[in-house]
């Protein structure tokens, strides 16, 4: 990473973050201690009267004098001051060479005008080409004419919009132009982003068609809702007579995307093609269904997401990222949404030919999350015993405080000390209680009352509560398989299932239904994790068999580690589908984790395997 690429790493960190310690910058910047505190000085000497990076103890905060300035960083004005020492500056000025020569250009040309050798301009080559590379276009190379850029006009426009122009300044628009693009800014209140997007949108366009350069089509998945808007006629009518041009309705289309990525006001939403977005919505839960047995309110989720989406699509064609809020917390918060968004959109992306931002996913797992939370919520109140041995009227205080405290969501019953060792008190949700208990299964949470009027010390009891019914499963069984990588992940796979027919718990219904899906789709995941799964007739107990490999096995799908082999009952009562969905939530939240995979993987025997998952909280 070249130190002006650092900088504004640095810069987005802690405009996005109120403070940043000096470790979480040492990790998302994958430098040293001493490479963050050295790259820090050496900005905040290029924002003296500007801004200041402040540390204090060991957290870092930006103070920001110059606002106007401040924003004139931020839009890139430290890499345009850059000089070619900088591999960057190199390797965008060679992009921008490129994109605007229509014929060969030669590597000694190249060297010569940046001042750099030959050597120099062939490694900046290949560092350019892996970056170009996400942007469908290629540079091909001709024996003694040079070297030339090709690919669609689309792309060397989005290629020139997000890389070259953050570091070579473009000036094609008239005084005239700017002053009535600053009065539409200012018409529609775009954020500052939106407005730098559009000005270097309209100075492209304008730079591209003046040379000759003609865009024939977008892609059909783009949701275009300004093109009939009266101000933006206006913008289109001045562009054609200040230039003396006429705009296709696809150039036209083209420059109205800095508009359509985020909601206007005075946009005209009856416009919005709505089967177009909700069948690329059906195709991406048809994918996460392919994946995963897991039910949603697609009708929720779709409404709930309908308009994130849109916008969506519009930042994925024309590669426009959002700000990264999360930075990997969203992932580790909600593992199974994430997962879900993640498989969702990669039918998205594959439809785009656009590779998902990781904050895209965040996002999205966010509407997950939204309609998983909506799927175990059955809205009925949780049941909760009172054992109380010394009369009603002690029990009502206790009823009324815990009502006060917990809210309304929970019913109450209570039992005198003779009663409640008649009673089954383990289906209830939690149990408070004034005197010892016995008879009661570990997993049922005991809240002993010797601080009722504590509300702290109530509350948190409760979450101690709540915490303890999330990591039990009363429906699940668990199993064990030490496996051979000398086979064949299919062998292994019928090692497994073998194992469970023989032991009672699957038929051979269940293994044929497996391997069909097997076929259809591999559910060999990343980080080497497997996860077969499908519908089994011969249990009502969710079947969970964990399989490890000591020695990481190489198949077609990818490598794998740990097979997490689940066989899900045919009828889920409520309860079941809650447990099947925390589950789901606590295996994925171990398939991202390293460490969980490595000590999976050193487990001896089904014992072992208990005892680390009782370890993890992932069982009671």
């Amino acid at each position: 990473m070249t130190l002006v690429n650092r900088w504004y790493q640095i810069l987005q960190l802690l405009v996005t973050h109120k403070e940043m310690t000096i470790g979480g910058l040492k990790q998302k910047l994958i430098a040293s201690t001493q490479t963050v505190k050295t790259s820090i000085e050496s900005l905040n000497e290029e924002l003296i009267g500007i801004a200041e990076i402040v540390q204090h103890k060991n957290d870092f905060h930006i103070e920001i004098e110059d606002f106007e300035k401040f924003d004139l960083i931020m839009n890139g004005s430290l890499k345009r001051k850059s000089d070619f020492n900088s591999s960057s500056k190199r390797v965008f000025f060679i992009v921008k060479q490129l994109i605007e020569q229509k014929d060969f250009v030669l590597i000694d040309d190249l060297s010569e005008a940046l001042g750099v050798s030959r050597s120099t301009v062939v490694k900046d080559l290949r560092v350019m080409k892996k970056l170009i590379a996400s942007f469908n276009v290629e540079v091909i190379g001709t024996p003694n004419r040079g070297l030339r850029m090709v690919g669609q006009e689309l792309d060397l426009r989005l290629l020139h919009l997000h890389y070259v122009q953050e570091y070579f300044a473009e000036h094609p628009l008239s005084a005239h132009t700017k002053h009535y693009v600053e009065n539409l800014i200012q018409n529609f209140s775009l954020p500052k982003t939106q407005e730098l997007l559009l000005k270097k949108t309209i100075s492209i366009t304008m730079k591209r068609l003046l040379k000759g350069n003609i865009l024939v089509d977008l892609p059909h998945e783009y949701i275009d809702l300004m093109t009939e808007h009266p101000d933006f006629i206006e913008l289109i009518h001045h562009l054609e007579y200040e230039y003396s041009i006429t705009l296709s309705q696809t150039e036209q289309a083209f420059l109205s995307f800095p508009l359509n990525l985020s909601g206007i006001d005075s946009m005209d939403q009856t416009s919005m093609d709505e089967q177009k977005i909700e069948g690329l919505f059906q195709q991406m839960m048809e994918k996460v269904h392919e994946s995963l047995l897991v039910e949603l309110d697609e009708s929720f989720l779709y409404y709930e997401i309908r308009d994130h989406f849109r916008y969506m699509l519009n930042r994925l064609i024309f590669r426009v990222e959002l700000q990264d809020l999360f930075y990997g917390e969203i992932e580790s918060q909600y593992p199974l949404a994430y997962e879900l968004a993640k498989i969702g959109l990669q039918q998205i992306g594959e439809r785009l030919e656009r590779a998902i931002p990781p904050v895209e996913i965040s996002y999205v797992a966010f509407y997950f999350e939204l309609a998983l939370r909506r799927q175990t919520s059955t809205n009925e109140h949780k049941e909760i015993a009172i054992v109380c041995n010394t009369g009603k009227g002690t029990a009502l205080i206790i009823r009324r405080q815990l009502e006060r405290v917990l809210g309304p969501q929970i019913n109450l019953v209570h039992f005198s000390e003779e009663e409640y060792q008649k009673e089954n008190l383990d289906q209830y949700f939690a149990v408070f209680t004034t005197i010892p208990l016995k008879n009661v299964k570990k997993h049922t949470p005991i809240i002993r009352l010797t601080n009722l009027f504590n509300e702290t010390w109530l509350q948190e009891e409760w979450r101690k509560a709540e915490k303890l019914r999330a990591a039990s499963h009363d429906h699940l069984k668990l199993d064990f398989e030490v496996l051979d990588d000398k086979k064949t992940y299919k062998e292994n796979l019928t090692d497994m299932l073998v194992s469970l027919e023989r032991k009672g718990l699957v038929d051979q219904e269940f293994i044929a239904h497996l391997f069909v899906r097997e076929k259809l789709k591999s559910t060999i995941f990343e980080y080497g994790i497997a996860f077969p799964h499908a519908i089994n007739k011969k249990s009502a107990e969710i079947i969970l068999s964990v399989g490890i490999f000591r020695n990481t096995l190489s198949t077609i799908n990818g490598q794998v580690q740990v097979v997490l082999l689940l066989a899900i009952p045919q009828d889920l009562t409520i309860k079941k589908e809650k447990e099947l969905l925390k589950l789901y939530d606590q295996l994925f939240a171990v398939i991202g984790d390293p460490e969980f995979r490595s000590e999976l993987c050193r487990l001896e025997d089904l014992v072992g395997l208990q005892c680390w998952m009782r370890r993890k909280g992932i069982i009671t």
